[in-house]
């Protein structure tokens, strides 16, 4: 019997109707696709959905494990994911949530679905310590210093760096002016944001305190930049535009005023994520022996914009010394 594929599900012979070229099941088939895919979901069987282990430490990871059988009698596929990932109908992940954090496994049949079942992976953290500190001020003296340090940018009139931190987000906002030859000085506006994360340090090989030593498992971390958002507006007086020949000027450099401005930004939040790196790095400070695991901005109930970073103790690592 003749099959048909259309948009990842096969029909036996249906009655369709011709919508702009592409063909699209008439009420009377999409009325049997939903039965059919209503009467293969009841027939998807979870044969086991585990994680081991189930609760973990900081840094480490669990194995997510799952098979599904599928019944095949049907004109309908059956698709599975697991969190929106597609997956096979048997398989190992392997996951490492920073904190604890539950797992869906979802059968999908055309524009019907069904959980399978659940798994919740523990993160114990009882270990850790979370050290936080209010950067807004420090940060606007740093932004303000480099600014005024730069002989080709100025704020404008009396504007300052605005910096503040919304929800999980550090915001940044900038009135400058610029000087542009030939031109009068423009108006470049930089509104920046973004979030941090937690990754691993760059490996550049052995250094000399590790020679003849190899530890495995464990890579040391750092805080970066996460969903960093960047814009740049730059405008020139109105009066500007009136002198002749000078539009495709202008046009060249506005675009090279805001790929500097983009950059600036770039820089900027590169040199904030670097101080807050580091701001707790004094001996009497952060915590011996503990490595970054996770962190953010936030805002407490009492109004202070703060961020806050989690130390956890590495795993114990596996060594290999090689004999002298």
């Amino acid at each position: 019997m003749t099959r048909e594929m259309i948009r990842g599900y096969s029909f036996r012979r249906m009655p369709f109707a011709a919508d702009k070229g592409n063909l699209v099941p008439t009420p009377a088939a999409q009325n049997e696709l939903d039965q059919q895919a209503q009467a293969a979901l009841a027939k998807v069987r979870l044969d086991h959905f585990t994680a081991e282990p189930s609760t973990i430490g900081p840094f480490t990871s669990s194995k997510i494990s799952w098979e599904v059988t599928v019944p095949e009698e049907f004109d309908v596929s059956v698709e599975l994911d697991i969190e929106r990932t597609p997956v096979a109908t048997s398989g190992e992940l392997l996951v490492a949530p920073e904190s604890t954090t539950s797992y869906r496994l979802r059968a999908r049949a055309f524009s019907h679905s069904k959980i399978l079942g659940t798994v919740t992976v523990q993160v114990d953290l009882a270990a850790c310590i979370a050290l936080s500190a209010e950067p807004v001020d420090t940060i606007t003296g740093v932004i303000k210093y480099q600014i005024n340090a730069d002989p080709d940018i100025y704020f404008r009139s009396t504007s300052d760096p605005i910096v503040a931190i919304r929800d999980d987000r550090m915001i940044i906002t900038l009135r400058l002016g610029g000087s542009v030859k030939y031109f009068p000085d423009p108006s470049i506006d930089i509104d920046a944001s973004f979030a941090l994360d937690v990754v691993p340090l760059p490996r550049s090989g052995r250094g000399r305190l590790l020679e003849g030593i190899t530890i495995f498992q464990h890579d040391f971390h750092q805080l970066a930049p996460a969903n960093e958002d960047i814009n740049v507006d730059v405008s020139f007086p109105w009066y500007a535009w009136l002198v002749p020949g000078a539009m495709i000027g202008l046009v060249i450099a506005i675009s090279g005023a805001e790929d500097k401005g983009h950059k600036r930004a770039t820089k900027i939040i590169s040199d904030i994520v670097e101080a807050l790196n580091g701001w707790f790095h004094q001996s009497y400070v952060q915590p011996p022996k503990m490595d970054k695991h996770d962190a953010s901005f936030y805002v407490n109930p009492q109004g202070d914009q703060r961020f806050w970073i989690n130390f956890c103790p590495p795993p114990s690592p596996h060594l290999t010394v090689n004999a002298p």
